[in-house]
């Protein structure tokens, strides 16, 4: 890991966005697509064979693991920890930022991931994946962590800073879930197409993001039925981002300020 590689993972989806958006993409992409930008030493970062120099280009993907910003290593390096990976960190950013179903706030004194199984004789030789699920076994941690963990899991094929790995200290990684949908998925490929068949929740989540940003505030009640309405424009219209920034340009609470009022709304 050095300054150019550094670089390089923060040019990354920057170059990606300004790409989605110069093209007017569908931004279901953002979660999942078959190219990315690339330099020689991200390239090999990620296994890529054939890419020269330090200059980023546009690179089509052939491993179906790879694409989207799920997959960048300077997202999975900024959810990890300094030394080692975070599924509960992972899995709480697909909330928060692909499903806009961010989780509440742990309760008070909540224990450290380790400390359920500190006393147990293989606590060192512990995975990540039974670690999680006796942290999961305390009754005010299990809700949250169901919904986190399984998502944060299915990315464990990346390390801290974003490399492909099949093992972690030996073992064999698993990073098999079941969504509460009773969808499964055994790659994180897979759940990359998953994620990507919530076109709707992630409509929601990004425009209440870009409403945001526009706004200079947070969303209110009062602002829901023009999400709602901007959500239903970009399913007619494929996801295009230029369907995004018009729809938000156009919006009530944009326009004037403020949210609708109830009496606006009849």
């Amino acid at each position: 890991f050095n300054e150019t590689l550094r670089r390089a993972m923060i040019e990354e989806p920057s170059l990606f966005f300004e790409r989605l958006m110069r093209d007017d993409r569908s931004i279901l992409e953002l979660i999942d697509a078959d190219y990315t930008y690339l330099n020689e030493p991200l390239a090999k970062h990620y296994g890529i064979k054939d890419v020269k120099g330090d200059a980023m280009r546009r690179v089509d993907l052939k491993d179906p693991n790879r694409g989207g910003v799920l997959t960048m290593a300077g997202i999975l390096t900024l959810t990890s920890h300094p030394t080692r990976t975070s599924a509960v960190k992972r899995g709480k950013w697909i909330l928060d930022e692909i499903l806009g179903a961010p989780p509440p706030p742990p309760p008070p004194n909540v224990p450290e991931l380790n400390e359920a199984s500190k006393d147990r004789p293989d606590a060192k030789t512990l995975s990540l994946r039974q670690r999680l699920e006796l942290h999961r076994a305390d009754p005010q941690c299990f809700g949250c962590h169901r919904r986190m963990d399984t998502l944060g899991l299915g990315m464990e094929n990346f390390d801290p800073i974003g490399r492909w790995r099949a093992n972690e200290n030996g073992k064999r990684l698993d990073v098999a879930g079941v969504l509460p949908t009773g969808e499964k998925f055994s790659t994180p490929g897979r759940l990359k197409k998953i994620l990507a068949g919530c076109k709707d929740d992630f409509a929601r989540a990004i425009v209440g993001k870009m409403l945001v940003f526009a706004l200079g505030r947070s969303i209110e009640r009062g602002d829901r039925r023009e999400i709602k309405r901007v959500v239903e424009s970009l399913r007619r219209n494929e996801y295009r981002f230029s369907t995004l920034i018009e729809e938000v340009v156009v919006s009530y609470p944009f326009r004037h300020r403020r949210p609708i009022r109830k009496e606006e709304s009849r």
